[in-house]
């Protein structure tokens, strides 16, 4: 049974190869399906606006999953997370500008880890466990720096501001 179930995963896994798969804007979509899923549990009636908006976000998702586009899908997820930024900026009272370029910064860190792990080098798992990562905490810049070094003082790149932490 357990080998039955390892050529499923296996067979999924060959399926996928060159797709996109789930990002930020898709998992939206799939939580906005399940909110218009419950909203039509709560207001059955025989045409309900909700069913017809949860079978449209669940595609819009599958269909973003399965692509083999994926600069197309890649830039759909930049501009998501733009907006996304910009909104909760105007929320938090900030500017939704200087958001925009800690949203690109985020979605490169979190781009480079996964070419990063797709690579079976040995040598780039090994330097992620001899550096340290900080934020600046006046830019909010991030800082690698070497571990064991106990407490040093770092100077950021960006803006030059020095601040004193352990390594």
């Amino acid at each position: 049974m357990r080998n039955f179930f390892q050529n499923i995963n296996n067979a999924f896994r060959r399926f996928m190869v060159g797709r996109y798969g789930s990002d930020q804007l898709s998992r939206f979509t799939m939580i906005l399906a399940v909110i218009m899923l419950v909203l039509n549990m709560i207001f059955r009636t025989k045409t309900s606006v909700f069913y017809w908006l949860v079978w449209v976000f669940l595609l819009i998702s599958y269909f973003r999953m399965f692509s083999k586009n994926t600069q197309k899908r890649y830039d759909e997820n930049t501009r998501y997370l733009q907006l996304k930024e910009k909104i909760l900026g105007k929320l938090r009272g900030t500017r939704g500008g200087s958001g925009a370029k800690s949203v690109r910064d985020s979605y490169r860190y979190y781009e480079n880890a996964y070419n990063n792990a797709s690579r079976s080098n040995s040598s780039t798992m090994r330097s992620d466990k001899e550096h340290r990562i900080f934020r600046c905490p006046n830019c909010d810049q991030r800082v690698r720096v070497p571990r064991g070094r106990g407490k040093i003082e770092i100077t950021c790149p960006r803006c030059s501001h020095k601040f004193i932490k352990r390594s």
